[in-house]
């Protein structure tokens, strides 16, 4: 199985030094625009990515946080505390391989640094097919594999190459990456 973050480090997830390598207001602007829908970040840990999208995309629709671990929903709804936008965010706790959420539910979805720690991403790519709406979008972030100053170890990474082929697998099209962060590459999927 692959090696998951482990909730107890959560406070590394909101290092202030991150900001300069991982700015999450980077991606926004990859978001394609859509005036009604959901969206959902797979693996929203701490939020630190998920607050500042939810800030933007809650005006169009409901976010869903969907995490696998219990004791980072736990960490994830105590950030949630009292966010203007709270009652436009749903916390969803998922299985393995399984997005509990109804196919073609959601406009943009995406992920930061955990197809590296996926076991099936196959799997997890195809439900994340499922569940975009037709014209839907999956972006996701993670690290190069090659060394960087941060990060998990270069020998649990998947390549970017990796990416493509599980993305293609679940039926992406018009598959494209984005430079946006010295240490991560970020995949853009589209699914019509």
């Amino acid at each position: 199985m692959a090696h998951l973050f482990d909730p107890n480090h959560v406070t590394r997830l909101h290092d202030p030094e991150r900001k300069s390598f991982q700015d999450p207001a980077l991606l926004l602007p990859l978001i394609r625009p859509f005036d009604r829908g959901d969206s959902a970040e797979i693996g929203a840990g701490s939020g630190y990515f998920f607050f500042p999208l939810a800030e933007v995309l809650s005006r169009r629709g409901t976010c869903h946080a969907v995490e696998l671990q219990p004791g980072m929903v736990e960490h994830f709804n105590r950030e949630l505390g009292s966010k203007p936008f709270r009652d436009l965010v749903r916390t969803v706790l998922s299985e393995k391989d399984r997005i509990p959420l109804p196919d073609g539910s959601v406009e943009v979805v995406w992920m930061v640094n955990v197809f590296h720690e996926l076991t099936h991403p196959r799997e997890i790519f195809s439900e994340i097919f499922r569940i975009l709406s037709p014209s839907g979008q999956c972006l996701v972030v993670d690290w190069m594999k090659e060394p960087t100053p941060k990060g998990p170890p270069q020998e649990e990474r998947k390549s970017e190459v990796d990416l493509y082929d599980s993305l293609i697998a679940a039926g992406f099209v018009k598959i494209r990456s984005h430079d946006l962060y010295p240490y991560h590459y970020v995949v853009e999927a589209l699914k019509n």
